[in-house]
């Protein structure tokens, strides 16, 4: 029976196509099954894919994973920099903001309404510190990291956040440098680093059965050195991956009711 791998649409067509035919050689190599790799419309799609078992593994993003995780037959998130898990930095010009305090009233650019790293971490430090979104001056969703990073160095608002590895001024800066360039990296501070939160996950969903579930995740997703692990952490620009624990989401799930 052939395994259907479903990747979220930030992947692209391209980048499936050229990842398919190694993850079918390996899958079959260590399960003996071949593999169809398919992109999701939107996440709207691959949520409700996901839910209704229209695949056997999907690799989620962190809000879905947050949305679905009481579904599924197992989730384990990635590894990446020997993480599996981020930080949401709040960042503004050098010298211009001291504390979360002093963000009331100003202007706010973020990357997605269900962005964790880009909005909903964010927002949850800046109202735990007192600033609710309704004492902020305006708010504007501008759809990824380097056009909000934009919107900051050019002045059309005054802080935004963005994804970090850790809590630490060279984590900070990297991502800066990452997203806006040496030029965001040295006008650019951070305010506020958040809490962590779960990296994005591979999902195994109700259309596999409990032994199928099982040897997907002893034979690939928790053996070291197997040809479709290697392959996975390929094609999902991870280092490994580690079972996530239950409820592991669940704070991030009151984050995105919150929102």
């Amino acid at each position: 029976m052939t395994l259907r791998l479903l990747l979220p649409p930030s992947v692209g067509e391209a980048r499936a196509r050229a990842r398919a035919e190694l993850l079918d050689q390996s899958l079959r190599a260590d399960l003996a099954e071949p593999v169809s790799v398919e992109v999701a419309r939107d996440y709207g799609d691959l949520a409700t894919r996901a839910s209704l078992g229209e695949a056997h593994i999907v690799w989620l993003p962190p809000t879905l994973c947050a949305q679905l995780e009481s579904t599924l037959r197992g989730l384990f998130k990635c590894i990446r920099q020997g993480r599996a898990t981020y930080r949401s930095a709040i960042v503004a010009r050098r010298g211009s903001v001291m504390s979360l305090g002093d963000l009331r009233q100003r202007r706010a650019a973020w990357v997605d309404p269900l962005s964790v790293g880009g909005h909903l971490l964010a927002v949850a430090a800046l109202r735990e510190a007192g600033v609710p979104q309704t004492e902020l001056s305006e708010q504007r969703f501008v759809g990824s990291y380097p056009e909000a990073l934009n919107a900051l160095l050019a002045g059309e608002v005054e802080f935004t956040a963005l994804t970090v590895r850790d809590d630490s001024t060279a984590a900070v800066r990297d991502s800066l440098a990452t997203y806006g360039g040496r030029g965001a990296a040295e006008q650019l501070a951070s305010v506020y680093v958040t809490a962590e939160s779960p990296n994005d996950a591979i999902g195994l969903t109700r259309a596999l059965d409990d032994k199928r579930a099982e040897r997907l995740s002893t034979r690939v997703l928790e053996r070291d050195g197997s040809r479709a692990r290697a392959a996975l952490c390929l094609a999902l620009d991870a280092e490994g991956f580690l079972r996530a624990r239950p409820g592991e989401y669940g704070a991030l799930r009151e984050m995105i009711q919150d929102r």
